[in-house]
Order: structure tokens, then C-alpha cells, then sequence
């Protein structure tokens, strides 16, 4: 069956065919940030049209990646949003949890919440935490909401209540009562977006859903009927946050668990592209137009986390942003990409983004009205892109222009044009080799001992940079580097992950009401993934449990014991995964009895494999040679440009070098040997 991917980004969407013999096509257009769905079609529309002798339309699933919902949070472009939650705690969104991420900071501040005090409500209503109702729901305050959302003009509305995640009932009702008095609105309820403890979280979970929700129903539907009218009738399969593919209906629903979907496509592409080069364990450097992401892929598969923080006020200091808690692929982001502007700061010294020129109107190079210079104009200034190949020759670029804007900056700095545009390419590579030895030191591992695996638009041109500040000795760049957050929607499987808040001791445990819970969770999961066409029969269940020392704030992800088990041997299984994973985090055991918090599930079908043998065209590799830049050597130097689809299979060849595909380029300075794999990998090891 031919499968149709589309990822799309913030300067270009990448698109990856595989036709019904099995090959593999890869193509690029610039992103359309006004209207994403745009860029979409017409890349589509032109796959279709070129291959379309070699794919059944009836038959053709597409998946997609997208950066709707994130623009619309980071933007702030959303729509107005209400909010109702148990009367009395209107300000949860302002008081936020109490904590502080700066303990010293009097001044501290944090994002302004998504929805205004105004438009935050209270419903007359009480369930305690044991389920027993306080205040019965008063209707009429709900229908009085409703109305007054209506007056504003508002489309979507957030429902928290307190102990929802575990006693819905009341946020049921509200849901009802409110799509009486307005058939028309958006209602997310925290019981279904996030049916897990922590109020805050929770809320901020729901909203968040809520804000982006109408939009990310409109582009699904948008989609659905541009495809429909193609002749493609199957729903659109979206990637979450945690690697898996959902149905459009369940994107256009819960849209909060495809704020990361790009990335986590990637990462999934990663963990494919290090197994087919022979590596179990790997670092992912996706480097794209506007961001660059970093993620640490052991034993084949990513983490996955089951919180996220979005927005930070102050970057990269967890607390300062809006939690979320969704089961997402746990990586380390930047604003640094191709588009990332570079100017002179306050302090006279050069800095490079997060501010990005994107799509429109892009680097200088472009020519489409970007004035001030980026890191794709740098990069093309010190000889690592081509003005001639890039995007294939496709899509052509200035190099006059992007010295032009070069010069202003450089003549503010006081140095040669030269000089900024190094300054430039190797500060990014500074900031991202310090956030990858920030990623991995937390999660316990020396990047050293890893190889990196770079794909992205821009990473393999920065990879021989960066693994040289980390010390790395291996660069894997996949074939398609360019559109590989694609190819990784090609490869990953059809799933949902699940979770319910339901604290149980194990000096109380009761293993009828875990049995209960987990065919719950098993039932909904089978509804959504057989939803995507997975046959009942060929889904997978992963259960794992949020475990904790009674008494303690936060939890621990542990993987639950077959539950075929006597009671005392699966408790005895479990109380063992727990103080081993505890062991590994903080070095030592406590002597505490311990609970279960949130029980969660992972439902899925298999992953696939997109084959790409590397076929060697009989012909000269070497494409000819230009001046590129290299510190090593203290400047430019005439370095041969090769084709990788000619290189022949094993063969080494020593750099400097730049290696050109379509979609990126891959530079190897002077301490790198290259060579292209059986896949189709080029492999540079560094000495």
C-alpha cells in the first residue's frame, strides 16, 4: 500500500512517497505560515502529478506531521478561550502551582495564561476527593456561563473541575449543558484531554487543547477535503508527541498531543536510520529552518516522558512555561535553525537567534525581502551550501545577497565579512553542543560514546562542528536528511497513549480493580487504533504506572509486570522495577511503603520499514570543487563537492569535502574519513 507523508515545518514542508513498488520519493516546497494546509496541497499535488502512474489514489494513506498547534501557543494566535472550573478556584491559571523557578528572583514572572480573568468562570459544584459530592451541580450557573460565552463571541471553552481525572460526572453535565445553550461550541474536558491529578497541570493541559483545538479542526478538515477531491477518501493519520500515529478525528480532538508531532517524527526516523547503520543507541540532531532539536534514542527507542513544558518565560528554565502532561518523546530544543537571524546584542557581541526569519521572507539569500542575516546565509558565505544545488537545484539562492546583509553586520562588529559569517555557524554549533551535553549528562550518559545521527535541512552541515565540541567520533547523515521527520512518519506505528489517575497502595492492593482499569484503558485504546485501520487482533498493550514513597510530591514511570501473575509474585515483581529504576536515578533506596498514582497505556500497532538500498550509479561521485572555510586550516581551501547517490558502497575518502544530496549537504572537515552504507548512510568518522 503507497503512504504519503507530510511534515510540516517553519520554512519549508517536506513530503516523503512510498509508491506501491516499494521506492521511495522525496520532495520539499516552501511552508506557507499564513495558511500551513497551502504548502501541503501543493506539495502533494505535485507528488501525485509526477508519480501518479505508480500509486492507487483509493488505496493511498497519507500521515502527517505539523506545527499548527505549536505556532498557535508560541504565537499566541489561538482562539479566545473560556474557562470553567469549581467555583472559588477561578485563578488557578494566575496562581499557578506556587512553585518558583528562580528561588532569588523578587521579580520573578511567568507567561500570561491563555485565557483572561474575564473570561475564567466559576461553576456552584463540589466532589470531594473520595467521590463524594460536597455541592450538587447548580444548572443554572452553567447555563448563565453559557450564555455569557455566547455574548462574547467565544468558540472554545476549557472545563476543569476538581477530582474530574477520577469523578467526571459533573464535567459531563457542564459539557452538556453548555452545547444545549450553544451547539456550535468547542468543549475540552479535563477528564477526557487529561484524566490525571495536579489541578494546575491538568488545567493548563485542558486549556491549551481548548486554545488551539478550533484551529487544528479546521486544518484537518481543510485537508480532508482537498484530499478528498484528489480522490483520496482515507482519514489522515497525524503524529503525536510520543511518536505514535492517531486518526484525524482524534487530532482534531485532543490536538494538545500533537504539539511536538515534527519532532518526535524525527526522533522516530533517528532511531530507524541508527539501527539500519548498524547502531543500537544514538544522539538525534534535527536541525531544520527554525529550530534545532536533540534527543537521546538508547537501546533503539526514544524516552517518552509523561510531562512537557511549553512557552517558557525564561528559556530553558523548567517552571517558567505552561506544563503539560502528555506522554511526549523527551528531547532538548533551541531556536536556532537556518532561518535563526544573527545581530549585534546590547553588550556589542554578536548573537544568533531565537528570532527566525522562517519562511517568509527567509535568509537573505532567499531573495523573497529578508535583509538581516541568518545561519543559512553564513553557511552559504563560508562555502558549505551550494547556490546552484540547493534543494536540489530547485530552488535558487543569492550568495551576493546574502553578503550584503553579512557586510552590515560585520562592518557593526568591527570585522571582515568573513570572520561574522564564522562567528556565526560556530556559536550555533557551541549552543547546541552544550545542550546536548546537557541532555544526555541528565539522563546519565557521556555523549561521547554515542554517534550522532544528523538529519534536517541544516544538520549535517553542522554535525562535524558540533561532534567535534562533543568529542563524538561518528556522524551517521541518513539518505533524504533533508525531509527525514517524513520518512520517520513512514516507519512509525499506529498508536495511542492512555492514562487515569487512580492512587492504590500496595499494602492495599486490590488486583479486580487494576483488572478493571487497565481493560478500560485497553478498550478505549483498541477503539482509537483499530479506528486507524490496525485489525483488532494485531494491537499491542504496554502498561507502565507512575509509582511513588507515599508521601512524596512526584512519581517515577515503572513498567508493570504481566498481569497473568499470582498476586504476590506481580507484586513482588513490581516493588522490584521500581527500587532498580529508583536506584539508577538517585543512587540509593528508601525504606517507605510505596503507591501507584496514574496507571497508563500504550496501544499499538507494528512499526514499519522503509528499505532504501543504496544503489551506486556507475559514474564520477565528484560533482567538481569550490573555496570552502575550515578553522582547522585557517580559512578557505579549494574542497572537493561529491554526489552522495554516486558514491560508491565502502569506499573511503578522506576529507575536507562537502557531500550533496537533494534535500541538505553534509560537510566533512579535514579530520573526517566519509564513506556511503548498504543503506545509503553516510557514515564520517572523525579522528
Amino acid at each position: 500500500m503507497a503512504k504519503l507523508a507530510f511534515d510540516t515545518g517553519g520554512t519549508f514542508t517536506d513530503f516523503a512517497l512510498l509508491d506501491d513498488k516499494g521506492d521511495l520519493h522525496l520532495h520539499k516546497v516552501l511552508s506557507t505560515p499564513k495558511n500551513p494546509a497551502e504548502a501541503v496541497v501543493q506539495g502533494v499535488s505535485e507528488l501525485l502529478e509526477k508519480f501518479a502512474g505508480t500509486i492507487a489514489i483509493e488505496k493511498l494513506q497519507v500521515l502527517g506531521a505539523t506545527t499548527v498547534v505549536t505556532n498557535a501557543v508560541l504565537e499566541r494566535k489561538g482562539v479566545e478561550t473560556g474557562f470553567v472550573t469549581t467555583d472559588g478556584f477561578q485563578d488557578m491559571l494566575r496562581i499557578r502551582n506556587e512553585g518558583r523557578y528562580d528561588l532569588y528572583d523578587l521579580n520573578i514572572k511567568y507567561p500570561d495564561p491563555l485565557v483572561t480573568r474575564a473570561n475564567s468562570f466559576g461553576a456552584k459544584e463540589r466532589i470531594a476527593a473520595d467521590g463524594s459530592v460536597m455541592t450538587e451541580l447548580e444548572e443554572e450557573t452553567v447555563r448563565e456561563i453559557a450564555g455569557r460565552l455566547k455574548e462574547k463571541g467565544i468558540r472554545s471553552v476549557a472545563v476543569c473541575l476538581l477530582h474530574a481525572y477520577k469523578y467526571p460526572q459533573h464535567e459531563q453535565r457542564v459539557a452538556a449543558l453548555l452545547r444545549e445553550e450553544d451547539p456550535d461550541i468547542f468543549v475540552s474536558l479535563s477528564s477526557e484531554v487529561c484524566p490525571e491529578m495536579r489541578e494546575f497541570d491538568r488545567a493548563s493541559t485542558t486549556v491549551v487543547n481548548a486554545y488551539t483545538r478550533p484551529q487544528m479542526a479546521g486544518h484537518v478538515a481543510h485537508l480532508q477535503r482537498e484530499f478528498a477531491a484528489k480522490g483520496i477518501d482515507r482519514q489522515v493519520l497525524w503524529m503525536t508527541s510520543s511518536g505514535g500515529l492517531v486518526p484525524s478525528r482524534r487530532a482534531a480532538e485532543l490536538p494538545v498531543r500533537l504539539i511536538e508531532s515534527g519532532p518526535a517524527a524525527g526522533a522516530v526516523a533517528a532511531a530507524e536510520f541508527g539501527r539500519t547503520a548498524g547502531e543500537a543507541s544514538v544522539l538525534s540532531f534535527d536541525m531544520g529552518g527554525t529550530t534545532a532539536k536533540l534527543c537521546l534514542i538508547p537501546d533503539g527507542e526514544p524516552n517518552v516522558g509523561t510531562d512537557l513544558e511549553v512557552a517558557h518565560y525564561q528559556r530553558f528554565r523548567k517552571g517558567s512555561g505552561f506544563p503539560l502532561k502528555i506522554q511526549s518523546i523527551q528531547m532538548i530544543e533551541i531556536g536556532a535553525g537556518g532561518g535563526s537571524i544573527a545581530a549585534k546584542n546590547s553588550l556589542g557581541l554578536l548573537d544568533v537567534g531565537p528570532h527566525s526569519a522562517g519562511a517568509m521572507p527567509g535568509p537573505a539569500a532567499y531573495q523573497r525581502g529578508g535583509t538581516q542575516p541568518t545561519v543559512t546565509d553564513a553557511d552559504i558565505l563560508l562555502g558549505y551550501m551550494g547556490t546552484e544545488s540547493f534543494v536540489g537545484g530547485s530552488f535558487k539562492v543569492s550568495k551576493e545577497a546574502a553578503h550584503e546583509a553579512m557586510a552590515k553586520l560585520a562592518a557593526s562588529l568591527e570585522v571582515s565579512v568573513e570572520r561574522c559569517a564564522w562567528g556565526i555557524h560556530d556559536l550555533v554549533n557551541e549552543s547546541m553542543s552544550k545542550a546536548a551535553a546537557m541532555h544526555a549528562t541528565d539522563l546519565g550518559v557521556d555523549p561521547r560514546s554515542l554517534p550522532m545521527v544528523a538529519f534536517g535541512g541544516a544538520g549535517p552541515v553542522h554535525a562535524y562542528g558540533i561532534a567535534r565540541k562533543l568529542g563524538i567520533s561518528r556522524i551517521i547523515c541518513p539518505t533524504g536528511a533533508g525531509v527525514s521527520s517524513a520518512i520517520g512518519l513512514l516507519i512509525a506505528p499506529v498508536a495511542v497513549d492512555l492514562s487515569a489517575s487512580h492512587p492504590m497502595a500496595l499494602d492495599a492492593w486490590n488486583m479486580d480493580v487494576m483488572n478493571c482499569l487497565l481493560d478500560e484503558l485497553s478498550a478505549q485504546g483498541a477503539e482509537v487504533v483499530s479506528a486507524a485501520g490496525v485489525p483488532k487482533d494485531t494491537i499491542s498493550n504496554r502498561y507502565t504506572v507512575d509509582m511513588r514513597h507515599v508521601g512524596q510530591g512526584h512519581e517515577i514511570t515503572v513498567v508493570l509486570p504481566d498481569r497473568s501473575l499470582r498476586k504476590e509474585e506481580f507484586l513482588s515483581e513490581l516493588r522490584g522495577n521500581f527500587f532498580k529504576l529508583y536506584h539508577e536515578l538517585f543512587g540509593r533506596t528508601v525504606a517507605a511503603p510505596l503507591e501507584v498514582i496514574t496507571w497508563r497505556l500504550r496501544a499499538g500497532g507494528e512499526k514499519d520499514q522503509v528499505t532504501r538500498p543504496h544503489e551506486t550509479v556507475v559514474a564520477e561521485a565528484k560533482k567538481g570543487s569550490r573555496q570552502v572555510y575550515f578553522q582547522e586550516i585557517g580559512g578557505f581551501t579549494e574542497t572537493a563537492v561529491y554526489d552522495h547517490y554516486k558514491l560508491p558502497v565502502g569506499e573511503g575518502v578522506r576529507g575536507p569535502a562537502i557531500v550533496e544530496q537533494r534535500e541538505s549537504t553534509a560537510v566533512v572537515g579535514p579530520s573526517g574519513v566519509f564513506h556511503v552504507d548498504a543503506h545509503g548512510n553516510l557514515v564520517i568518522n572523525l579522528h
